[in-house]
């Protein structure tokens, strides 16, 4: 598992940048807890990032009866100045990006082009050859190159005119295409960080929801986390919050989080946070990722073509005459020709590397890297489903704690299709369960149905502890004191 960074250890920059944005999300003004609960950042980094914020833009400062500053920013919040030096680095990695992109794309369009010369140009000598021996009965494989060519473009040709239709291609291709095989290699960008920041701002949300009053049970439930992984959010949401555990007079373990209470809004947001969503191979369309895969296959058959060839030997490969071999001694020729060697020899060397070895070692890279990472997020996606199931599970117990249904909570999308379907789905269904309640106590009180009473009496427990929480206590009151004014 990834350790999670510290809250006393972040980049300056980031934080300031996610602050700003909260800050004109409420309207450019609000007290350090609007700002957290909008951007889901630890009190530290936001309390460490106000400050400077204030500072460059000219923020200014109310403070009410509670003691709560209010921070406001009439003339807008500006971007923080960069020195020379970021912005010279940060020119050098943008053009770095962009000539890895590039050296990509050129790789894989200009060895198609090549590849489709090369042919052109057997076709013609083939023709040529063809002609000069008009009477001669040998086989001399100009029939059978040609013939392998026109095919290749009948191919092209064909697939481009029955694709689709011309309205949808011109939809499709509103994604350039460098960033389209660049994601076809390498995928869309990571959605988890996103998901993590919107997960967080859930959490919050459902807490203000609850008054400050949050139980591990219902973190699990919002989350779909598992138990272990829950507890030590919990337990980092204390830290950068700076909640508290407490016991009910009854003995129910809940978490209070008072400063998360402290905010300007007189309704806090309703929690709310969707299903995570697979992680796709791709965000490009299906023909386009078809035709990058099309490409990059002419590519490895043709460079695996010269390359087997080549490592035959020229000498070997013209002794024997063999038809399939026409392409290759034809360019063997015509690259000696081209480049003025002083031996036919030397073409072959040139045609070794430059024909055989690089394109097969890059399409082959070009196939293998989303291969490994298709892999890597397949385990992933088993993860997010088993989450998603996890997530229904647990909301159905904790909405009916006395009468928990099982055959009735299915997965309704392939998002949250966790298990086989049939027995090891149901065995999936009594495990969450089981997991989830721990050590309380499971009846059954008639076939088919469950029940955990410690569960219902635990959450009727804290609603009373809710009850009893008054939020007036949190209010900001009055306005004491105005920068502005002063």
């Amino acid at each position: 598992m990834k350790t999670p960074q510290k809250i006393y250890d972040f980049r300056f920059d980031k934080v300031r940048a996610r602050v700003a944005t909260a800050f004109k999300r409420s309207g450019l003004r609000g007290t350090i807890a609007d700002i957290v609960v909008q951007s889901g950042l630890p009190k530290y980094q936001v309390e460490s990032v106000v400050p400077a914020l204030v500072s460059d833009s000219q923020g200014q400062m109310a403070v009410t009866e509670s003691g709560e500053i209010v921070y406001r920013f009439p003339s807008g919040i500006r971007a923080p100045r960069r020195t020379w030096a970021k912005k010279f680095i940060s020119a050098i990695q943008s053009v770095l990006t962009l000539a890895f992109k590039a050296w990509i794309v050129v790789m894989l369009v200009g060895y198609f082009v090549l590849f489709v010369i090369i042919l052109i140009a057997a076709v013609l000598a083939s023709l040529a050859i063809s002609a000069a021996r008009r009477d001669d009965n040998r086989d001399d494989g100009g029939l059978l190159g040609g013939l392998l060519v026109s095919r290749v473009f009948e191919f092209f040709l064909l697939f481009w005119l029955y694709s689709g239709d011309h309205e949808g291609r011109r939809q499709k291709r509103s994604k350039p295409f460098h960033k389209a095989v660049f994601d076809f290699v390498f995928g869309g960008q990571n959605p988890e960080p996103q998901w993590l920041r919107d997960e967080r701002r859930a959490v919050i949300a459902a807490i203000r929801e609850r008054k400050g009053v949050y139980r591990l049970e219902e973190l699990v439930a919002l989350t779909g986390r598992p138990r272990g992984d829950a507890d030590a959010l919990m337990s980092r949401l204390l830290l950068e919050y700076e909640g508290e555990p407490s016991v009910s007079d009854d003995g129910t373990l809940f978490f209070r989080f008072p400063e998360l209470l402290r905010t300007s809004e007189t309704t806090p947001s309703a929690a709310s946070l969707p299903e995570r969503d697979l992680i796709p191979f791709t965000r490009n369309p299906g023909n386009v990722n078809l035709w990058i895969g099309l490409l990059n296959g002419f590519n490895i058959v043709l460079g695996g073509y010269f390359l087997y060839f080549s490592l035959q030997g020229f000498a070997a490969v013209q002794a024997a005459q063999v038809p399939a071999s026409f392409v290759y001694l034809v360019t063997v020729v015509l690259s000696a020709q081209f480049f003025h060697l002083s031996t036919v020899a030397a073409g072959a060397s040139a045609i070794t590397w430059i024909l055989g070895v690089v394109p097969t070692v890059y399409s082959a890279f070009f196939f293998g890297i989303p291969l490994i990472r298709r892999l890597r997020e397949k385990s992933k996606n088993l993860q997010i489903r088993l989450n998603n199931f996890r997530r229904k599970i647990v909301s159905s117990v904790l909405r009916k704690p006395l009468a928990i249904d099982l055959a009735a909570v299915n997965p309704d999308h392939e998002r949250n299709s966790a298990g086989k379907p049939g027995l090891d789905r149901e065995n999936l269904k009594e495990k969450l369960v089981r997991d989830f309640v721990g050590d309380r106590s499971i009846e059954v009180p008639e076939p088919g149905i469950l029940a955990v009473p410690e569960l219902d009496r635990e959450a009727k427990d804290i609603e009373q502890v809710r009850h009893k929480t008054d939020l007036a206590a949190y209010r900001l009151g009055k306005v004491i004191f105005d920068s502005e004014k002063s």
